[in-house]
């Protein structure tokens, strides 16, 4: 069985949680807020990234303030743009969100003990 890939061998999956308030949108639909990034696992780049929002321009506009940049490299220039562009009522939950996934993606890039 053949499977066109659509993002690279060298790509991995990490995700990010956090909450919103409880009037939120998002926190109605879905009970947490959450961002699915595709990145390279050695450079962090990310590729594409995903959000639990619930209209998709909002999912549109956040997926540019993180495409294209580094995960980790790039943590103050993001957040700075998430503060200074984003202006909607899960801006915290966005940012706690992001840092939620730079956390598991060090957790991943950890040299793992072989038991022998």
């Amino acid at each position: 069985m053949v499977h066109d890939a659509e993002y690279p061998k060298d790509s991995i999956l990490v995700v990010g949680n956090s909450q919103t308030t409880g009037f939120n949108p998002i926190n109605q639909q879905f009970g947490q807020f959450f961002i699915t990034f595709i990145l390279l696992k050695e450079t962090e780049e990310i590729l594409d990234c995903a959000v639990s929002v619930t209209l998709e321009t909002t999912g549109r506009f956040i997926r540019g303030l993180f495409v294209g940049r580094r995960l980790v490299l790039d943590e103050h220039i993001v957040i700075s743009d998430v503060q200074n562009r984003y202006f909607g009522s899960s801006q915290k939950a966005i940012i706690a969100a992001y840092r939620d996934a730079i956390k598991k993606y060090k957790e991943v890039m950890v040299p793992k003990k072989i038991v022998k």
